[in-house]
């Protein structure tokens, strides 16, 4: 039960946290970049919330 709940859980970060930085990081400085990331986390901390509230 723990391996598919890891699972799910690491399935919806990986293609934002993929995409996000490959578009941004020849724009941003070292702060901008730590920000959108924490965006990025924020973002996916909160799918997941809502994931795991209609399981």
């Amino acid at each position: 039960m723990m391996s598919k709940k890891s699972a799910k859980k690491r399935q919806p970060v990986k293609p934002v946290v993929a995409k996000e930085p490959a578009r941004t990081a020849n724009n941003f400085g070292y702060e901008e970049m730590l920000s959108e990331l924490e965006a990025i986390v924020a973002d996916a901390e909160t799918r997941l919330a809502e994931d795991e509230a209609t399981a």
